[in-house]
C-alpha cells in the first residue's frame, strides 16, 4: 500500500504546484520594461491554457507602450474573443485543486481595459465604428449586477471616448444622452474628479485634442486569512497625483483624473468562488483534524481494527493536506492606477508636446518629465493620444512604425 499511497502524493503534489503563476510580470518589468515582457511572452501557446489570456494582454500592453500599434491591436482583439466569447476552462477541477487551475479571464475591470485599450487603437487607426464597439463593451461589462446592490457603469474612460465616436458621425443627440448619463453618477472623488470640465455638448464639440495620460500602478491581489482563502485587493503605491500638460511650451492646465482603477476594483461583488474558497478552507480543517484523530486512534487501539482506522485517517488526512483553497492572486499587474484626461483646441497641423507630473503636494517629479513628443492635429477629428507617467508609453512618429513588426530580425524564442 505504501508505494501507491507515496505515487499517488507525488503526483498530486506536482498538480498544486503546476496551478502556480508561471510568469511574473512586475519582475520582468523591473529587469527590462515592456521590452522584457515582450521578448518573454512572444510564443504566449508556450504557457499553459490558463494563463495564455493574461499573457495576451501582458503582451499587447508591452507592444502598444513601445509603439507597435498595430501588433498591439491584434493581440488585445484576440485576448477579447477569450474573454468576451468563452467562460474558460479548468473550472471544475477549481473545485477541488487550486484556484489557479481555471483559465484567467479577468475581473469587470481588467475586461474593460482589455475593451477600452483595444477601442483607443481602434481610434488611432481611424476605425470608429470599431472603437465605437469596444467602448460600448467596456461600460456593458463594467455594469455591476444592481440587484444585488452593485454600481453602474462609472468608468469614465470608456464614456469618453464613445462620445468622440459618435461626434465623428456628427451625432451630437447621442453624445448629449452618454453626458446625461454620466452627470447622474455620484460625484465621488475617489473615482472621478468632480470639477471635471468636459462634460458639457460644448466642451465635448469644441476640443479636437484628446490626452488620456495613465498615473502609477495598478492594483495587486494577495491571498490572506484562512488556508489563503480570501482574496485580498491591494492598491498599487505611486507618488504621481496630476500632470500639466504644455502645448508649444504653452501650459494647457492640469489633468483631471477620470477613473480609478483600485476603485472600479473594489467597487464589484464578489466572486462565486469566493463561497467555494471559503467552504474549501473550512473542509480543509477539518479533513486534517479528522484524518489525525482517526490516526491516533487507531494507533491506540492497534490491531486490525486500528489498521483500518490508521488508514482511513491517513486518507482523510492526505486529502485535506492536498485540498488547495487557497485564492487566485493572478491580476493585470500592469494596468495603471489612475486614467486622467486632457481635452483642448489646437490648431491643425504638429506641434511639441510636453508632459510634467506632480506629487499630491504640488512637488514635480522631475524624472518623469516627458518632452519631445509629437501632436499630429488632423483638419477634421481629433488629436488622440494614449500617455504614461511611469514607464513612458513611446508615440509612433509614422504609419509606419504603428505597423511594424516588434519580433522582425529577432529568432524566435525556443
Amino acid at each position: 500500500m505504501r508505494a501507491p499511497v507515496a505515487l499517488s502524493l507525488v503526483l498530486l503534489l506536482a498538480l498544486a504546484a503546476g496551478c502556480q503563476s508561471v510568469y511574473d510580470a512586475k519582475a520582468a518589468m523591473q529587469k527590462g520594461g515592456y521590452t522584457q515582457v515582450m521578448m518573454d511572452t512572444q510564443d504566449y501557446q508556450a504557457y499553459p491554457e490558463r494563463d495564455q489570456t493574461l499573457i495576451l494582454n501582458y503582451r499587447a500592453h508591452a507592444k502598444m507602450g513601445l509603439g507597435y500599434l498595430d501588433s498591439a491591436r491584434a493581440d488585445y482583439f484576440r485576448a477579447w474573443n477569450m474573454m468576451n466569447h468563452g467562460d474558460g476552462g479548468g473550472v471544475a477541477a477549481a473545485n477541488w485543486f487550486s484556484e489557479r487551475q481555471k483559465w484567467w479571464m479577468g475581473d469587470p475591470y481588467e475586461r474593460a481595459f482589455n475593451s477600452w485599450y483595444l477601442g483607443c487603437l481602434y481610434f488611432q487607426a481611424g476605425k470608429f465604428e470599431d472603437g465605437m464597439a469596444c467602448f460600448r463593451n467596456a461600460i456593458f461589462v463594467d455594469t455591476g449586477d444592481l440587484k444585488q446592490g452593485e454600481f453602474a457603469a462609472d468608468w469614465l474612460p470608456a464614456f469618453i471616448m464613445r462620445m468622440r465616436c459618435f461626434l465623428t458621425r456628427g451625432d451630437t443627440g447621442s453624445v448629449q444622452m452618454l453626458l446625461d448619463e454620466v452627470n447622474k453618477l455620484e460625484k465621488d472623488k475617489a473615482n472621478f474628479d468632480p470639477k471635471l470640465p468636459w462634460l458639457t455638448l460644448e466642451a465635448q464639440k469644441d476640443a479636437n485634442v484628446v490626452l488620456m495620460v495613465e498615473l502609477g500602478q495598478g492594483p495587486y491581489f494577495t491571498a490572506e486569512g484562512h488556508h489563503g482563502s480570501v482574496r485580498a485587493i491591494n492598491q498599487g503605491e505611486y507618488k504621481e497625483a496630476w500632470a500639466e500638460v504644455f502645448v508649444d511650451g504653452k501650459s494647457l492646465g492640469s489633468t483631471y483624473k477620470i477613473g480609478d482603477t483600485f476603485y472600479q476594483a473594489i467597487t464589484r461583488g464578489g466572486r462565486v468562488m469566493d463561497d467555494i474558497l471559503k467552504g474549501k478552507a473550512i473542509a480543509k480543517t477539518t479533513m486534517i483534524a479528522t484524518g489525525a484523530t482517526a490516526m491516533a486512534v487507531g494507533h491506540a487501539v492497534g490491531g486490525k481494527g486500528g489498521a483500518v482506522a490508521m488508514g482511513v485517517g491517513a486518507v482523510i488526512l492526505l486529502g485535506g493536506l492536498l485540498m488547495n483553497a487557497e485564492a487566485d492572486t493572478r491580476g493585470n499587474v500592469l494596468l495603471p492606477g489612475e486614467t486622467h484626461l486632457m481635452m483642448a483646441k489646437a490648431a491643425p497641423g504638429q506641434h511639441d508636446l510636453e508632459l510634467r507630473y506632480y506629487d499630491a503636494s504640488g512637488r514635480e517629479l522631475r524624472d518623469m518629465r516627458q518632452t519631445g513628443l509629437k501632436l499630429d492635429v488632423p483638419e477634421t477629428g481629433d488629436a488622440m493620444l494614449l500617455l504614461r507617467s511611469r514607464p513612458h508609453y513611446s508615440v509612433p512618429d509614422s504609419a509606419a512604425a504603428k505597423a511594424a513588426d516588434p519580433y522582425a530580425g529577432l529568432a524566435k524564442k525556443p
